[in-house]
């Protein structure tokens, strides 16, 4: 699981450790950005070229277990419009991917976007990490929420039902 909340306690992270939580019998590993130290793609291309990345950070093992995964949550909150700093940081970086692995496995994805906004604000963000997810061969799946439209989700037996149930989707 890629977490791009800053908040470990937030409506974004809520939803998404609930998904991962019903997964069983499954090795599940949490990323939660907001605790690594990580720089930017430095643009050098020499992933392009089969050369390894020169940046050696907290990444690292992160995009490895994406390389690797049976099966992918990412999760991010809506700031500004779009998604964390963080998780166009991590974004970038997998470039890197599409050089190592040019026909990747056939995965599933759940997309979790949540925004202090109406509901539909969350969708442009989704919809963009579902189209860098689906040209890695990720079959995705979104959830969409909003502080705005309905309750925190612990508060919303039915939007964590449905984490619930999507996470399980994936495996």
């Amino acid at each position: 699981m890629i977490l791009a909340s800053p908040s470990r306690k937030g409506s974004t992270s809520t939803l998404a450790l609930e998904a991962a939580n019903a997964i069983e019998d499954a090795d599940v590993r949490i990323h939660f950005l907001n605790e690594l130290e990580f720089r930017d793609c430095q643009g050098c291309r020499a992933c392009k070229r089969g050369r390894p990345c020169p940046l050696k950070d907290d990444l690292v093992p992160v995009l490895d277990d994406l390389r690797d995964c049976d099966a992918l949550i990412v999760a991010t909150p809506v700031y500004f419009g779009r998604a964390t700093g963080l998780y166009c940081m991590y974004e970038d970086r997998t470039y890197k991917l599409y050089a190592e692995q040019p026909e990747p496995p056939a995965r599933k994805a759940l997309v979790i976007v949540s925004a202090g906004a109406r509901t539909e604000a969350c969708r442009p963000t989704a919809e963009r990490i579902q189209r860098i997810l689906i040209r890695r061969n990720f079959e995705t799946s979104l959830i969409l929420h909003s502080t705005k439209d309905s309750a925190n989700p612990k508060d919303d037996a039915d939007l964590m039902e449905l984490a619930r149930v999507e996470g399980r989707k994936l495996l």
